[in-house]
């Protein structure tokens, strides 16, 4: 295998490792916001001293009226299917920190993705003079 074939190779994989990464920053992005939404609402509920009213939504565009008698207990998945109640306080310091989790993660896989973006471009440099010497030999 020749040098700018070996360069070839390493730059598709390069491609490849830089679309996993988008996707999972996208899919980072999408949980973070979700977790976002749940602070909010968290914080809302926290606020409130009487019932409140909500929309729930059942999937498929369709939602429903509902009314929120308690709001300072709250079930929470806390993984591997595990659901434990907690308080409004403890449910928003358990999602806040899984927030917190989300978005390093997200910046870890910024900062890959970026070095991944530098490496290629190092490639693409080095395949271009490659490229520019084979050339030159060729025409000698």
């Amino acid at each position: 295998m020749s040098e700018i074939e070996e360069k070839v190779a390493i730059l598709q994989q390069l491609q490849r490792e830089f679309e996993v990464l988008q996707r999972r920053i996208v899919e980072l992005e999408l949980l973070a916001n979700e977790y976002r939404k749940a602070v909010s609402s968290l914080e809302f509920l926290k606020s409130s001293e009487s019932i409140v009213n909500a929309l729930i939504n059942f999937g498929g565009g369709v939602f429903g009226y509902a009314e929120i008698k308690e709001s300072k207990k709250f079930l929470v998945n806390v993984g591997s299917g595990i659901v434990i109640e907690k308080s409004v306080d403890d449910a928003l310091s358990f999602v806040k920190q899984r927030l917190e989790e989300v978005e390093k993660a997200s910046a870890e896989a910024t900062n890959a993705l970026r070095n991944v973006a530098i490496e290629a471009n190092k490639i693409q440099q080095e395949l271009a003079e490659l490229s520019k010497k084979e050339r030159e030999k060729k025409e000698k």
